[in-house]
């Protein structure tokens, strides 16, 4: 499968990409299309929630990007009706580029937010479908799929998705067996093809780290250790998780000091925690932040912290473990990406008292996180590349399209 004219052009539908990020699918699809593009003609079609948004660019080497007009569904009971509104202005725009003389023979939807059009293009004009999942609604809200009804439909709808695929894609083992379990999915039609990122954008931070010192101080004195999160504040990240171990760290380090980045439905209640453990001086919310002040707290923290309940996968961990720094994960896929002891360390997923022993350990044992850091970097720079995971999915489309072939004959 090559950029030549007789290759099979692959729609992939997506909902974020450069102008509407939200978490990490829209790390995966900035980082894996552009890739995808240099080995393969490659449509990338998204929903263009504002008339500013350019409507069509170049991609890589063999894609385009197409942005069709379209309104942003908004949280409330009926989300899901209003996603297949977008979704059917995605499905009319692909079908409408296939009358006018585009080749198809392949769809590549991800997610359920995308799996209204992806199934019509499927059962209606016999396109394979293939399908990353990068969460699950069960993962998200655990027993709300069966109490509360939105919830229940989109984890019907990820059901059925998931069981109408040709191919499952998923990030981690940890999702594999989610999806399995939870979705139904044919075990033979789910594959793990791991996240990647542009490790070249991370090399030289540390560097930075004397120059920054003013920046850092902000947050902390020169002597205090730097924590560092950075995520949605919701339940599965566990930032909470986080505001309770160091409240546990500072008997043992009494300087210690936490910076949060990100926003979601829990910072209200992390401002009560913080307040009633009297960590106000200790923990500080900074809301969202954009990627040069992200790479800046890369550069002087101490530690990155990732101590989720739930992570399909975590890009976050990598972009640490390629910046150089000490990083601490809880459970999911971040336990995959992070080998304990070796990489990094990884924490009981919950447990303010693991997270807590193994932040204390970064902080007193400077030599042995020094060690996994350089194995880590290592890591990331031979396993976790873009253009690596773009071969594994185009060897993936390949398989597809021939066991496709061959049940027609």
């Amino acid at each position: 499968m090559t950029g030549s004219k007789s290759a099979p052009r692959v729609a992939v539908l997506a909902t974020e990409y450069k102008f509407n990020r939200v978490g990490g699918l829209g790390a995966h699809i900035r980082g894996l299309v552009p890739a995808l593009s240099n080995l393969m003609p490659v449509d990338l079609v998204l929903p263009a929630f504002d008339a500013s948004w350019p409507r069509s660019e170049r991609l890589g080497r063999y894609g385009y990007v197409h942005r069709v007009d379209a309104e942003r569904p908004q949280a409330g009971p009926d989300y899901d009706h209003q996603v297949w509104v977008m979704n059917d202005r995605l499905s009319d725009y692909v079908i409408g580029r296939m009358a006018a003389g585009a080749h198809f023979r392949l769809v590549h939807a991800h997610d359920w937010l995308v799996g209204y059009s992806a199934n019509l293009l499927h059962n209606q004009h016999d396109l394979p479908l293939v399908v990353t999942i990068h969460a699950t609604e069960s993962g998200r809200v655990r027993d709300a799929v069966n109490t509360v009804d939105l919830s229940r439909r989109i984890h019907l709808a990820e059901v059925h998705l998931a069981r109408n695929a040709d191919l499952v894609i998923t990030t981690s083992e940890f999702m594999r067996a989610e999806i399995l379990q939870n979705l139904g999915a044919n075990a033979d039609r789910v594959e793990v093809i791991p996240n990647g990122i542009d490790s070249s954008g991370f090399h030289g931070l540390r560097r930075r780290r004397r120059k920054l010192q003013d920046f850092r101080q902000r947050y902390a004195a020169p002597d205090e250790p730097l924590l560092f999160y950075v995520g949605r504040l919701v339940w599965e990240k566990g930032p909470d998780v986080l505001v309770d171990a160091v409240h546990m760290l500072r008997d043992h380090v009494p300087g210690v000091r936490a910076v949060i980045a990100g926003t979601g439905s829990m910072r209200q209640d992390l401002v009560y925690k913080i307040a009633a453990l009297s960590l106000q001086d200790r923990v500080e919310l900074v809301g969202y932040i954009d990627d040069e002040t992200r790479d800046r707290f890369y550069a002087v923290a101490d530690a990155a912290v990732f101590p989720s309940r739930y992570e399909p996968f975590g890009i976050v961990a990598l972009e640490a473990m390629a910046a150089g720094v000490p990083v601490v994960v809880g459970g999911g896929g971040l336990a995959e990406v992070v080998t304990a002891g070796v990489t990094g360390l990884v924490a009981e997923p919950g447990s303010a008292a693991s997270l807590m022993e193994c932040l204390l350990s970064v902080l007193k044992q400077p030599e042995a996180a020094a060690e996994r850091v350089r194995r880590a970097q290592l890591v990331v720079e031979e396993q976790y590349t873009w253009k690596r995971v773009a071969a594994q999915t185009m060897q993936a489309y390949q398989r597809v399209l021939a066991q496709k072939q061959a049940a027609a004959s």
